[in-house]
């Protein structure tokens, strides 16, 4: 297991992404043997020392092997994506699994017993009379001790990055800050600790030789099957195209996320009655940004599906779909009875409270399709929780992986791009609920302005003509329409 540092030439970069592939596709039979192994020995009621040991070691080995082929098939994907944002959606995955990783293997402060570290490997220095291998086991646990004090990783970016945020623009601006390099070196220096629990691991173990027939388990994966067949390359493009149109889209709503900003600064004496009407609509807003995010990652975690070329990279690929797609709609609606902190709660119901009948009556339908929606999704969190944390066991974690079925995994995520699309053509009727609201009360509120420029104007038509009767004239008309007021913020924005 060799880690090296992502290289800068094209060349260079599909050398060591083959080399992860080779890695990835003699790791996986290894991890698949060993986790056999382990589900083998766990049937066994463990009495002796050399069941112990063995346990312990056959599990530091799987959950070693499963951590390195995430990461390397992160890696993969990650060099296979065409758009910068593509490439963002995947590298941001390299910190998470570090992260989960690490609490699995040695642990953060109460729940480091439970850790495999020190509920497995720590025990055996009661079994092994041995100074050498107390040794061994003292010197590596400062290597797992120093790598989780030195602040690799990033608790902050592995929440947004799993669980989305009620304000998007900390998801935007995490995206923002990833950098490849650096992300390629935090796995660099996990993976070099992966390899010293290697050697470790090897050095105390023998191969592991089972019966044939036992080998016969997890010998075939839904993935082994072309499920696009021709249709393959035309989906992998036009999810291409999706990301690329959506990342458009998300740039835009995230500049205009930043009017207040630029109203304060410029028009200080703007009171509420100008900016709240604004306000409201870019809470609306907010909600597209997030579902703009879930369109990205689906298509993202879907094209890594498409081209990877070994089984259990597609494995990894789907199971990321699924975090997504339980993630990002508990994020947009809720999946418990009490979801206060969800897009549809804080900034779309207390909107809908103020709109017409018509907006209302739509909302109670959505409600309806929301939870239904809910009804289903919330059947696979088993699935979703094996995903993400590691504390059931490699065993569990691998036996879910290998059972995804990719057809149903697009059909949950189709399910729920197709009602993006609706949920946003809702909001925009909120907005212009809000802009026809809005412009009814300035009326009024303008209408004796409105006519005394009327009245201005009416007098200086009935003078001599000329260029600064004119000009003057424009511009009051363009005061009254408002588009005055719009060149003034395009020049303000430049």
């Amino acid at each position: 297991m060799n880690s090296k540092k992502a290289p800068a030439t094209q060349e260079s970069i599909n050398a060591l992404s083959e080399n992860l592939g080779w890695e990835i596709e003699s790791s996986a039979l290894i991890l698949k043997n060993g986790v056999i192994f382990k589900e083998i020995l766990d049937e066994k009621n463990i009495q002796d020392d050399m069941d112990r040991i063995l346990d312990a070691f056959l599990t530091l080995n799987n959950f070693t092997l499963y951590i390195y082929i995430e990461l390397a098939s992160v890696l993969r994907a990650d060099f296979r994506a065409n758009l910068d944002v593509e490439k963002r959606y995947n590298i941001k995955w390299v910190n998470c699994a570090i992260l989960e990783g690490y609490k699995h293997l040695y642990g953060y402060g109460s729940k480091r017993k439970k850790s495999v570290w020190m509920s497995k490997i720590k025990p055996l220095l009661e079994v092994f009379n041995n100074k050498e291998f107390q040794q061994d086991v003292r010197i590596l646990e400062d290597s797992i001790a120093e790598f989780g004090d030195s602040n690799i990783t990033n608790l902050e970016q592995r929440d947004l990055s799993f669980h989305y945020d009620i304000e998007p623009l900390l998801v935007y601006n995490m995206l923002i800050g990833l950098s490849e390099e650096e992300e390629v070196q935090r796995m660099i220096h996990f993976m070099d600790l992966l390899q010293k629990i290697l050697r470790f691991a090897s050095k105390y173990t023998t191969p592991i030789k089972m019966e044939p027939k036992a080998l016969l388990k997890y010998a075939f994966s839904f993935s082994d099957s072309d499920i696009f067949q021709n249709s393959k390359d035309k989906i992998y493009s036009t999810m291409e195209n999706e990301i690329n149109y959506h990342a458009l889209r998300l740039d835009t709503f995230i500049r205009q996320q930043c009017l207040p900003e630029l109203i304060k600064q410029h028009f200080k004496d703007a009171d509420g009655n100008f900016t709240n009407p604004i306000n409201r609509v870019l809470e609306i807003q907010k909600v597209a940004i997030h579902l703009t995010y879930l369109y990205i990652d689906l298509a993202s975690a879907m094209r890594a599906f498409i081209s990877s070329e070994y089984t259990i990279e597609k494995q990894f690929s789907l199971k990321q779909i699924n975090t997504i797609i339980l993630e990002g709609y508990n994020k947009l609606y809720g999946l418990n009875e009490d979801s206060k902190d969800s897009f549809w709660t804080k900034y779309v119901y207390p909107i809908v409270l103020d709109c017409d009948d018509t907006i209302i009556e739509e909302f109670k339908s959505m409600e309806e399709e929301f939870h239904s929606l809910k009804m289903k999704i919330k059947t696979f969190d088993k699935q979703r929780q094996l995903s993400v944390h590691l504390e059931d066991g490699i065993c569990k974690v691998y036996s879910m992986l290998h059972s995804l079925n990719p057809i149903e995994e697009f059909q949950k995520a189709s399910e729920l791009l197709n009602f993006l699309p609706k949920i946003l053509n809702f909001l925009t009727k909120c907005i212009q609920d809000i802009a026809l609201e809005n412009q009814i009360d300035h009326e009024k509120k303008m209408a004796p302005t409105y006519e005394k420029i009327d009245n201005v104007i009416h007098i200086l038509k009935k003078q001599p003509d000329c260029a600064q009767k004119e000009d003057l004239i424009r511009k009051l008309e363009d005061l009254k329409s408002g588009k005055l007021f719009d060149e003034l913020m395009r020049k303000k924005r430049k």
